[in-house]
């Protein structure tokens, strides 16, 4: 997982939201690593929005309601579950949105 690297940016018009998506196609053996890679991952997807390059990059995007939409290959652990419960309380208190699904329910 590159933490330097927006994987996917989608548009969905339905509901005028913004998503950008990571793509987590690790496995879960070693959940600690996992949960690093995913923590540093998701903490660039924020910097990208709060350094100015996502509204440089997409002008056209201003304004539009911004969804951190994790998609998983493998499911997650117990440990990786109580992650994703943590910082998902955590954006949301800070005005962040997440979501997480797995492949398989796209």
């Amino acid at each position: 997982m590159d933490s330097g690297k927006i994987d996917l940016v989608a548009y969905n018009k339905e509901t005028d939201t913004v998503h950008l998506i990571i793509m987590d196609e690790e496995e879960w053996e070693d959940s600690s690593k996992h949960i690093d890679n995913l923590h540093e991952k998701i903490l660039g997807y924020i910097a990208f929005i709060e350094n100015g390059a996502y509204d440089q990059k997409y002008p056209e995007m201003y304004n539009k309601e911004i969804i951190i939409d994790v998609v998983f290959e493998n499911d997650p652990t117990k440990d990786g579950q109580q992650f994703l419960t943590q910082i998902s309380q955590v954006l949301n208190d800070t005005g962040y949105y997440i979501e997480f699904r797995n492949y398989t329910s796209l």
